[in-house]
C-alpha cells in the first residue's frame, strides 16, 4: 500500500526480505502496559519519504508485535554493524531510490519512544528489518518511521489501518 499526502508519502506492507541485515547488538527498551496482551504476531514495514524544503527524509522500519509474557511492551531494536562509506544500496526501496540495508546506531535514539507512543497494549515488537539513505536518512525520519509502524501494526489489517495513516500524515 502506497499512501501520498503531499510532500508526504508511505509504503506499508507485511514484510520485504531484502531490508534484512545482520545484528551486531541489540538495544531493549520497556514501559509498563495495562489491558490484554495482543494475541497473534503481525510482521510489518513502512517506508517513508518526506521532502521538505528540498530535503528528502527517508527511512525503512519493518518487524513483528508479538504476544508477551507480562503487562509490559517491549521494543527491542535490532542494530546493526556500522557499514562504510559507500556500502551497497541493495534494498530496493519503494520510491525509485535504492537503500543500504542496516539500522545504524545512530538512528535509535527516538524509536522506541515513537513505536511506545503509538502501541497501547503489552507485547514486544521487534525490529529486525531497516534501511536508510547515507544523506537522506536522519534520527528524525526513523522518528517518523517508527510511529507510522507502530500506527500500521496496532491494527489487524493494513486495510484497517489506512484511514489512520492518512491522518497521521496530515499531522506531520
Amino acid at each position: 500500500m502506497i499512501v501520498e499526502m503531499g510532500h508526504r508519502v508511505m509504503a506499508c506492507g507485511l514484510d520485504h526480505s531484502l531490508a534484512r541485515y545482520t545484528s551486531h547488538a541489540v538495544h531493549t527498551e520497556c514501559v509498563a502496559m495495562h489491558g490484554e496482551s495482543i494475541s497473534t504476531t503481525r510482521r510489518v514495514f513502512v517506508e517513508i519519504l518526506q521532502r521538505i524544503s528540498g530535503h528528502p527524509q527517508r527511512a525503512m522500519l519493518g518487524g513483528t508485535l508479538s504476544p508477551g509474557t507480562n503487562q509490559l511492551l517491549e521494543v527491542v531494536l535490532h542494530v546493526s554493524e556500522d557499514r562504510p562509506l559507500g556500502a551497497a544500496a541493495t534494498y530496493p526501496g519503494a520510491f525509485r531510490h535504492d537503500l543500504v540495508p542496516g539500522l545504524p546506531e545512530e538512528f535509535i535514539e527516538w524509536i522506541p519512544r515513537a513505536l511506545m507512543t503509538q502501541i497501547a497494549r503489552p507485547g514486544v515488537i521487534t525490529i529486525d528489518r531497516a534501511a536508510y539513505d547515507e544523506v537522506e536518512s536522519s534520527v528524525h525520519g526513523f522518528s517518523l518511521a517508527a510511529d507510522l509502524l507502530g500506527l500500521v501494526v496496532s491494527y489487524e489489517s493494513l486495510a484497517e489501518a489506512e484511514g489512520a495513516i492518512r491522518q497521521r500524515l496530515t499531522e506531520w
